[in-house]
């Protein structure tokens, strides 16, 4: 008895698998890791943004422009290249103790859309006080890739 339920386990476990790599094979490239998934795209701006890499972020910004707001000042939609003089700025003065993706989302619609929020704490250079503050960053799918149609950074937050 115990090994014809093991079977019919096994059995139902395979369908399963096959049932799921059959409606993968319909999913759309960015679910198969094809160029960078969502996730991954999210840990290497997190990455480039603790490093202040402003080059490396805005070769990932969307080429129709990013929607960039400094906590309560909003800048409306900047094309890549002023959005990163923008963010060499902001951050010009500031240095990253950490970066950590705290949530990420897939929102649907055409082309994709997904968001990531990042835990960023920092300091003013010459200063011992620690602030933490989220990094809203809205990614739309371009080109095979994901792409920053949006940047916000949000008011700080005390530890």
């Amino acid at each position: 008895m115990k090994i014809g339920t093991r079977t019919r386990t096994q059995r139902t476990l395979v369908l399963v698998g096959i049932l799921g790599v059959a409606v993968g094979a319909g999913a759309p490239a960015v679910c198969l890791g094809q160029g960078l998934g969502l996730e991954q795209a999210a840990a290497e701006f997190a990455t480039q943004w603790a490093a202040g890499d402003v080059s490396g972020l805005q070769s990932r910004f969307s080429q129709s422009g990013v929607r960039v707001q400094w906590e309560a000042r909003p800048l409306g939609t900047l094309s890549p290249q002023r959005a990163g003089a923008s963010i060499r700025e902001y951050l010009g003065n500031r240095e990253a103790a950490t970066t950590r993706v705290s949530r990420i989302g897939e929102v649907g619609g055409e082309p994709a859309r997904g968001f990531a929020e990042i835990r960023w704490e920092s300091r003013i250079r010459g200063m011992s006080e620690r602030v933490t503050r989220t990094v809203f960053v809205a990614f739309v799918y371009e080109d095979g890739d994901w792409r920053v149609a949006e940047l916000r950074v949000l008011p700080q937050t005390r530890l």
